[in-house]
């Protein structure tokens, strides 16, 4: 699952919650500039659409108008696809115009959102090739599921890293107490492993049945999405909490 912060700001923001958030930018705008931007290579629009698709599957998470999406499956599937240099700006430009055209964020949030997104892809893009620099399928058996999992994990928590470090600076809060609040300890794995192991199914579906494969993992990605919203539903309403709204918009920060 991707995750995303929204605030709705009565106050100036924080001057450490502003370095943070220009690093964060500077950064991602790096990631996605510095290879070039490949706008002629049908590859990018065809996975920037899948992304989108994904990131339109949210929903809010208890703490700090935090929320969530589906489109680490399409990320993480564009990543075994494609060469990190470009599923950088195909996984950027979803979550770009996404977050500008239907989710109606301004254009920092925004902007924010994308370039955490280029950073989770592009450093989970690095472990891949360094675990496997002939590609994330050269490798077979126990060496494949390793390779996998470690990539996973590294967009899980990096993933999560930034969107709680926005949080603990925006509330002055532990980073321990956001991610209790809005993950917990192991509430978040199971369905966010399945997002991630739909992701390895539709990049293994696109390299046997080409363009149609996102048809094929649409409906199993909107089971996940669906029992992890009523799981945060459940959740919230036990910790007396406001239930996450589906569908909701605002103003917001995120990965």
């Amino acid at each position: 699952m991707a995750f995303t912060l929204a605030a709705v700001r009565s106050r100036p923001m924080p001057i450490a919650l502003r370095a943070f958030v220009a690093t964060v930018i500077a950064a991602g705008l790096f990631a996605v500039l510095a290879p070039g931007l490949p706008l002629r290579d049908p590859r990018l629009w065809y996975w920037a659409a899948a992304c989108a698709v994904g990131e339109m599957m949210w929903l809010r998470l208890p703490l700090g108008r935090a929320t969530m999406s589906m489109g680490s499956t399409a990320n993480f599937a564009a990543l075994l696809v494609l060469p990190t240099p470009l599923a950088i700006p195909a996984a950027t430009l979803a979550s770009v115009c996404v977050e500008r055209a239907i989710l109606k964020k301004p254009l920092v949030r925004a902007l924010f959102n994308a370039a955490g997104t280029a950073l989770t892809v592009g450093a989970t893009g690095l472990v891949l090739h360094l675990i496997s620099p002939a590609g994330p399928f050269a490798l077979h058996d126990a060496r494949l599921l390793l390779e996998l999992a470690t990539a996973a994990a590294t967009y899980y928590m990096l993933n999560r890293s930034l969107v709680t470090a926005v949080l603990a600076l925006d509330g002055a809060l532990p980073m321990s107490l956001v991610w209790r609040r809005n993950f917990g300890l192991f509430r978040d794995l199971v369905p966010s492993g399945a997002a991630l192991s739909l992701g390895v199914l539709l990049a293994v579906l696109h390299q046997q049945a080409g363009l149609v494969a996102v048809a094929f993992v649409l409906l199993p990605a909107l089971l996940v999405f669906e029992g992890h919203r009523r799981l945060y539903t459940a959740t919230a309403t036990r910790d007396g909490s406001r239930p996450p709204v589906l569908g909701a918009t605002g103003r917001a920060v995120s990965e």
